[in-house]
């Protein structure tokens, strides 16, 4: 008893000793608070980033509350399904709070009120909040963007745009004096009649976009990729990355142009489903990086690497480094071995047969048991440093049983610097 009693007595004083101390919270500096809180901000999962700033921060207590305020970026992000009116106390708050830091505006538009606001947004933002804006993404109906006032944004970098309904190829209007934009996303969700398909395909107006490197293109309305070859073929003398998307099918034929698009400075292509058409459409002089996502839904449609055939044995044939193809595999082995022995200067290869509820791959086989290394035997890829080899649906690690040995022998074959028929070959990493 008297030694429970003198624990007791020790438990007491220590809890009377940690009743006297401030609470942790009240223990940082408010400089280090900032730090957490920016830390946090920065979270990829964390994408409700004024919510986050609003409820979380400053509804926990008054030192945080103090903390976040005096964090200027914390309060950069303006989403406006956060905001009523242009007389918002958040909006006045958030321009006040963010100090002169660059601005991010969001608009997914969800109702009518909220494209009235979008609009008004536009006309009543000051030109010095205009000229923060480092990046834009907005969702709404094709009539609502195209009514969205040009303000000079002398620092947007980044713009998101998706249409919605209608196109009337002024969507991006407001973009005309956005001089520095080098990374602009394009999403197409309207539909389009037959009848006016037959006179042209409806495609927003990209303006004159001098900086413009990376171009993302979602055709989710079925167009074909030839609609969209004019608008690509005016960014064509600064356009270094271009990556396109689709649904599974197109649903019209594709217009194949009487003059091929030169795509002088184009470093980066990653096209999935039938936007690998565009291949056909095209050179790319300084091509370094293609990846191709096939169809895993239409099995045996469309094949990818015969567009990719395509673009290689035209003149001139671009030094591609990296390739990846992500396809159901259901092509022709011996024109996807063409195709990677035209990329003789290949670096990187990356293969995944995404077809499920298969046990082998025979494509696959066949391209692994070319790139076995012998010594009296010219070597494929000779300059080949990685390779990646996955089959989806496997329920382990391991490839498909037939797909083991070939590929083991590569490894093998190349784990060292070697020369093979006079070449030399480099170690895969």
């Amino acid at each position: 008893m008297q030694r429970l009693s003198l624990r007791r007595q020790e438990v007491a004083r220590e809890l009377d000793i940690n009743h006297a101390l401030l609470a942790p919270v009240h223990r940082l500096f408010p400089e280090l608070l900032s730090e957490v809180f920016i830390h946090a901000l920065q979270d990829p999962f964390n994408v409700q980033k004024t919510d986050f700033a609003v409820r979380v921060l400053c509804g926990v207590c008054t030192t945080w509350r103090a903390a976040a305020r005096a964090t200027p970026l914390l309060w950069t992000s303006i989403d406006l399904s956060y905001i009523t009116s242009l007389e918002d106390p958040l909006l006045r708050l958030q321009l006040q709070l963010s100090g002169q830091l660059p601005l991010t505006v969001t608009a997914k538009v969800q109702d009518q009120a909220m494209q009235l606001l979008l609009v008004a947004f536009f006309d009543g933002m000051s030109d010095e909040d205009a000229s923060r804006v480092v990046e834009i993404t907005v969702e709404d109906d094709g009539v609502v963007l195209s009514q969205l006032r040009s303000r000079h944004l002398a620092t947007l970098r980044v713009a998101d745009v998706n249409i919605w309904d209608t196109c009337t190829q002024g969507e991006l209007g407001f973009l005309t004096s956005a001089p520095t934009v080098h990374k602009l996303t394009i999403g197409v969700q309207y539909e389009c009649e037959d009848d006016d398909a037959a006179l042209a395909f409806p495609v927003p107006v990209i303006p004159d976009l001098p900086c413009l490197t990376h171009l993302i293109l979602a055709i989710e309305n079925e167009f074909p990729v030839s609609a969209f070859l004019p608008a690509i073929s005016q960014l064509a003398p600064v356009l270094r990355v271009l990556k396109m998307s689709s649904f599974e099918v197109s649903a019209w034929e594709e217009t194949k142009p009487t003059v091929t698009c030169e795509m002088h400075v184009l470093h980066t292509l990653e096209l999935q489903h039938y936007t690998h058409r565009f291949l056909t459409f095209i050179t790319a002089p300084v091509l370094h990086a293609v990846t191709l996502i096939g169809d895993d839904a239409q099995l045996g449609k469309e094949d990818p690497t015969e567009s990719l055939l395509d673009l290689l044995t035209r003149s001139p044939c671009p030094p591609l480094r990296s390739f990846a193809l992500h396809d159901p595999m259901q092509g022709s082995a011996s024109g996807l071995l063409r195709c990677i022995e035209l990329m003789e200067g290949l670096q990187r290869l990356s293969i995944e047969d995404n077809e499920q509820g298969v046990t082998s791959s025979p494509r696959l086989v066949a391209v692994l048991q070319r790139l076995v290394c012998d010594e009296n035997t010219p070597p494929m890829l000779p300059e080949l440093r990685s390779l990646s080899v996955q089959c989806r649906g496997d329920k382990s690690p391991c490839v498909r049983s037939d797909v083991a040995a070939p590929l083991s022998q590569v490894r093998l074959s190349r784990k060292d610097p070697r020369v093979c028929a006079g070449r030399a070959v480099a170690a895969l990493e």
